[in-house]
């Protein structure tokens, strides 16, 4: 039965969708093309925070238009990444509504998208407690993204590089809480990335300084490994490259709000904004793009990777180049 209903939701969502299809079929986007395009192994576009929201049109607008514009580097772009918070109560319309746009407006496939605190918001849907959710929540992630993900909680490996997908354990709001479990999986996956020798990308919704169940640990496995990156969002307007502390100053990269309005529903200097993310084979760089007009913008920041000491064996830690 529940294989009935991936294209029967799959159907719904790309019908909800029509209106952004046409709205949108005239925005054209110049190509942003990569820094270096003969030597570029991996790239990403990373946005957070969409906040798909049933009776709000002006973010409607504000989403469509920006997700159209990802089409500046749909030639470039081996996948997308929705940090968390993409719907704004959680409501079974709101992803329905998010789905669709991601399928018919957004030209970057494969995506991958993980939960935030506003995706758990409204648990009475259908009963009210968080396993409920849970189930919900992968039944779109199933029909969606990747039909085999059993967790909230998953990795997927793009062009050799692994990206390791967080996700809540527990009904949450403005904290985040890991269970050991999903600890001893996260462990388990940053071994097999490290073993492969390529940057690593962790990705989760709220910062680690939002983490309390689990923090410390999570700070160690995170930091434990070179040439990890972390990637969060939930701080909305905030544009941030800090480090968090640990062996390698791990890099934990903020991404802001994709819909971010005044409070007329008008777009302000920040709608649309994500990164570009490129991997080459001595640095990995995160380029700012205003997604809502389809251009680059002058945030630009270079992190060299790692490589062992002679003397010491043990990896350098390099400060990023701005």
């Amino acid at each position: 039965m529940k294989q009935l209903l991936i294209p029967l939701r799959k159907g719904l969502a790309l019908f909800l969708a029509t209106y952004f299809f046409f709205a949108t079929l005239s925005l054209k986007s110049e190509p942003i093309a990569p820094l270096d395009k003969e030597n570029v192994r991996l790239s990403l576009a990373v946005v957070s925070d969409v906040h798909t929201e049933t009776n709000n049109f002006n973010r409607f607008q504000i989403n469509m238009r920006a997700m159209k514009h990802l089409g500046a580097v749909k030639d470039t772009a081996d996948a997308l990444l929705l940090l968390g918070d993409n719907t704004m109560n959680g409501q079974k319309l709101e992803n329905l509504f998010l789905y669709g746009m991601l399928e018919t407006v957004n030209p970057i496939k494969p995506y991958y998208t993980i939960v935030g605190n506003h995706d758990i918001g409204n648990v009475s849907e259908p009963d009210g407690s968080f396993p409920a959710f849970r189930e919900t929540q992968l039944d779109y992630m199933r029909t969606f993204v990747d039909r085999s993900i059993e967790e909230l909680y998953y990795s997927e490996t793009v062009n050799g590089c692994h990206l390791i997908f967080m996700a809540p354990d527990t009904e949450e709001c403005h904290d985040r809480n890991y269970s050991d479990r999903q600890l001893d999986w996260l462990e388990a996956e940053l071994q097999t990335a490290a073993a492969d020798g390529k940057p690593i990308f962790v990705c989760s919704h709220h910062p680690l300084s939002y983490v309390v169940q689990g923090h410390d640990r999570f700070a160690q496995l995170v930091t434990q490994y070179p040439n990890t990156f972390l990637l969060v969002g939930h701080m909305h307007y905030y544009i941030r490259f800090n480090r968090i502390h640990g062996n390698y100053s791990t890099p934990e990269i903020w991404v802001p709000t994709l819909s971010m309005m005044e409070s007329d529903g008008t777009p302000n200097d920040m709608s649309g904004f994500g990164y570009l993310l490129e991997v080459y084979d001595s640095e990995v760089v995160f380029r700012g793009v205003n997604f809502y007009e389809g251009r680059l913008t002058d945030t630009e920041q270079h992190y060299p990777l790692q490589t062992p000491d002679a003397a010491t064996g043990l990896p350098l830690a390099p400060e990023p180049i701005h």
